[in-house]
């Protein structure tokens, strides 16, 4: 019993007592943003426009490989209107389509830096119930006409209206 409990919280301690110690990046530059969107598509002859903003906040320090990986910048992300995502396409099989705005391993910073950035095709990611998992795939404007019947009309991302907070200038 207690060889059992040793192996199954062992490591645990062992990540919890490494993450005392690893020491933290610097805290980024901005730390909040507000990057509005506008998407216009057309699904089956319907035309759909969402028109809102992806809310990019520090959320502070984790790791993301565990032990002997080094500590990393988190960000969450959440959309103005509430919603968690962007969903193109929905059906009763296992299938659904998605926009997703940024990567997971996204730096605020080098949006910043590179304001002229703009995506030229949105990533569009396909979910698909495959027994008891789920794979995901990214989507290419070819196959969602071609499979989905949806056309991208317009896709604007993080122009004009941009606010930022940087972190509190310390002496």
């Amino acid at each position: 019993m207690l060889l059992t409990v040793a192996c199954t919280t062992g490591p645990w301690i062992l990540i919890y007592t490494y993450s005392l110690f690893e020491k933290n990046p610097p805290k980024p530059t901005y730390t909040y943003g507000e990057f509005p969107f506008y998407l216009e598509y057309e699904i089956n002859g319907q035309r759909m426009i969402v028109d809102d903003k992806v809310i990019v906040e520090f959320d502070g320090f984790g790791f993301e490989g565990g032990i002997g990986s080094d500590k990393t910048i988190k960000w969450k992300q959440t959309l103005a209107s509430g919603n968690e995502e962007v969903i193109l396409f929905e059906n009763e099989e296992p299938v659904r389509i998605f926009l997703t705005i940024r990567e997971e391993d996204y730096n605020m910073e080098d949006m910043i830096e590179n304001s002229g950035y703009n995506y030229l095709f949105p990533n569009v990611i396909k979910e698909e119930k495959v027994g008891r998992g789920k794979t995901a795939t990214s989507l290419s404007e070819n196959e969602l006409i071609n499979n989905y019947k949806i056309r991208l009309i317009e896709f604007k991302y993080g122009e004009e209206e941009r606010k930022i907070r940087k972190k509190p200038h310390v002496s």
